[in-house]
């Protein structure tokens, strides 16, 4: 099982010898009948915060309100959370009180999915009050008890089915889809970044279009009306691949989309989005050229072109990028032969703030295929071309 289950099988026997209830709990109990590694190993106990705390010595409070302790291992560290239950939620997204309980089923039950919702001890016995078991074998997302009331309490949960959908390639349950369709607009009292952050992590599965192909099912456009051009054209499609940078990118190409306080992107992430964005708008009528290639890198342009091909598939030019990245005398500025140190020993730069011009004409010169990247006949333009500027200085 791996010396990290080892170490949380230790913390479960340890609060079960203090008189304590305690169990592997949440996604590592799914992933492990899936029999796959699992990022996190959650433990759930009916011990208090303080009296985890006490019984490791190495451990702090990282979540007071929800009863969250991490427990500090050589191996890793693990979060051990008090068996809760949940007052009325507020607000769509957070309850109104959480109340410790000494019962596993009170803590089971408040979760959002069935394949979230078992327990399993430290000899791999498990709790499965909800079907879990045979929701992983059907491949199923269900949710725990009446889905229109799990949907209303947290309106994440809406998200996070399409992420286990991405994740896993599971169908949604007829009924909990329903409830998704329903209540789809209670998408909008959620915080823009707990969307993204959701949106990102289900970009990052191996079934993203599947999800997306559901999202669009589920009204998600409606909600987010910038994102309903990019998710109709997505749902005509099966054989596809797409990230999270160029599915905005397509929003922003196809849709009303403006990078406002409404979708608060890092700064990086805007500035991918936009470059790519740009490439995009710039070859989705003209083809792709050295120049494009050299300024924004091959992987940057296929995003581009991944892009044009979804809004329109003949503009495919995966080939084109590829041939012309490999045609290259020169991918980066470090490559060039004749350097920027190598210029200014030639003392002929009156400037040496006029560097950075030289070596981008050089570069250029180089791209278009107008001059060798070889040291020498680098090195005679650079003399020639500073030579010509000098006479005409004296002029």
């Amino acid at each position: 099982m791996g010396i990290a289950v080892d170490a949380g099988k230790k913390i479960i026997s340890l609060l079960k010898a203090n008189g304590y209830d305690a169990y592997f709990v949440g996604g590592f109990v799914r992933d492990f009948l899936l029999g796959v590694k699992s990022a996190d190993i959650d433990i759930a106990t009916s011990a208090l915060p303080e009296e985890i705390i006490n019984l490791f010595p190495k451990s702090k409070a990282t979540g007071e309100k929800y009863g969250t302790v991490s427990v500090f291992t050589e191996e890793c560290v693990f979060e051990v959370t008090t068996f809760r239950n949940e007052g009325e939620y507020i607000d769509h997204r957070h309850p109104s009180f959480v109340d410790f309980t000494k019962s596993i089923h009170e803590d089971l039950k408040r979760r959002d999915f069935s394949i979230n919702a078992m327990a399993m001890d430290e000899d791999m016995k498990i709790i499965d009050l909800f079907h879990g078991k045979s929701d992983i074998y059907n491949k199923k997302i269900r949710s725990v008890g009446n889905p229109d009331i799990r949907f209303k309490e947290d309106a994440l949960r809406i998200l996070r089915a399409f992420r286990f959908v991405s994740k896993l390639g599971f169908d949604i349950e007829t009924l909990t889809f329903e409830s998704i369709y329903n209540h789809i607009d209670l998408l909008k009292s959620i915080a823009n970044e707990r969307i993204l952050q959701e949106l990102k992590q289900t970009f990052e599965g191996t079934y993203t279009i599947k999800a997306l192909h559901l999202m669009y099912q589920a009204r998600l456009g409606d909600v987010f009306l910038e994102l309903k051009p990019a998710l109709e054209l997505i749902s005509k499609m099966n054989d596809l691949s797409i990230s999270y940078y160029e599915f905005f990118a397509l929003s922003s190409v196809t849709g009303d989309f403006r990078y406002d306080e409404l979708w608060r992107f890092s700064n990086r992430e805007l500035s991918l989005i936009n470059q790519i964005h740009d490439i995009a708008i710039a070859t989705s009528n003209d083809a792709f050229n050295e120049l494009i290639v050299y300024a924004n890198g091959y992987e940057i342009c296929q995003m581009a072109n991944n892009v044009n091909c979804i809004i329109n598939p003949s503009n495919n030019q995966t080939e084109l990028i590829s041939k012309l990245y490999q045609d290259m005398p020169i991918h980066k500025t470090c490559d060039l032969a004749f350097k920027g140190q190598d210029i200014l020993d030639l003392k002929l730069l009156t400037d040496a703030r006029l560097i950075g011009d030289l070596i981008d004409d050089i570069t250029y010169q180089i791209i278009t295929h107008q001059l060798e990247n070889e040291y020498f006949k680098i090195k005679k333009y650079v003399i020639d071309k500073l030579s010509i500027h000098a006479s005409l200085g004296e002029e």
